[in-house]
């Protein structure tokens, strides 16, 4: 079977689009994008979890706030004790923190982003969902938490919800690579293999240095049959982001080892 066009164009692929590598301007911008990047690589992978044999994740970010002393300086006074706590590690002194801010304003968007992150920290999904809710009818432009909310319905079973809040941080921002991501995760474990196909292809159309999309092409690949290509796609999502060999690289050698791929 022919390897399709799109897939053989993509593995060699220029640089990203500038607002890939960019940052987000305004006092609460840093904050903001801090939190969705880790948000939206928990719901890349949520899926991939669910796929792999083995039971770990590659690595998030070291924290899920800012840290750097320039950024911290951009936090709000009441913040900081919070933010002093999840720097030590100490999420639920953090949520703690957090939550007791959040009952006397319950419009302190960063001080909800933060509670979310504690408490993803510490896989209290449950909890997590109404204040990420609430983060998303608070600020309607963030695609961000939608796609974490795609990742936390994902943790809880919920594959109908994950979908729609995927497709909800589309609505808001139609350039959320990690939305197309998580539904390819979730159209990769239904089986509906083209459908998770054309993710990759949205993917790779506005982020082709994206490293993760080529993890989710070999695995695509591979279920479709297609395993010189599938070893292509992994190679090169280890060549552009090395640390998830560790993670993935079994992967790569199953696959060359069951289907006695040459070297």
């Amino acid at each position: 079977m022919p390897f399709p066009s799109f897939q053989s164009s993509v593995l060699h692929a220029g640089p990203a689009p500038a607002r890939f590598q960019g940052s987000l301007q305004g006092r609460g911008a840093p904050l903001k994008q801090a939190l969705m990047v880790a948000f939206i690589l928990l719901g890349l992978l949520s899926h991939a979890e669910a796929l792999e044999s083995s039971p770990t994740v590659p690595a998030l970010e070291d924290s899920l706030y800012v840290s750097a002393d320039s950024v911290a300086t951009l936090l709000a006074p009441e913040l900081h004790v919070a933010a002093a706590a999840m720097e030590a590690g100490d999420y639920p002194l953090a949520a703690a923190k957090l939550e007791a801010l959040t009952r006397d304003d319950t419009a302190n968007v960063d001080a909800l982003r933060m509670l979310a992150s504690a408490y993803l920290r510490q896989e209290a999904y449950a909890s997590a969902v109404p204040v990420c809710e609430r983060i998303a009818a608070l600020d309607s432009t963030d695609s961000g938490v939608m796609v974490a909310l795609g990742f936390l319905h994902g943790k809880m079973g919920d594959a109908e919800r994950s979908l729609a809040a995927y497709r909800g941080a589309i609505d808001v921002d139609a350039e959320t690579v990690q939305a197309y991501q998580g539904l390819g995760w979730i159209h990769l474990q239904r089986r509906e293999l083209q459908e998770a196909m054309n993710m990759i292809a949205k993917s790779t159309e506005l982020a082709p240095e994206y490293a993760p999309n080529y993890v989710l092409m070999g695995r695509v690949l591979t279920a479709q049959g297609f395993y010189e290509n599938a070893r292509q796609a992994f190679q090169t999502a280890f060549r552009l982001d090395p640390g998830l060999r560790e993670q993935y690289g079994i992967l790569l050698q199953e696959l060359v080892l069951r289907h006695g791929l040459g070297p």
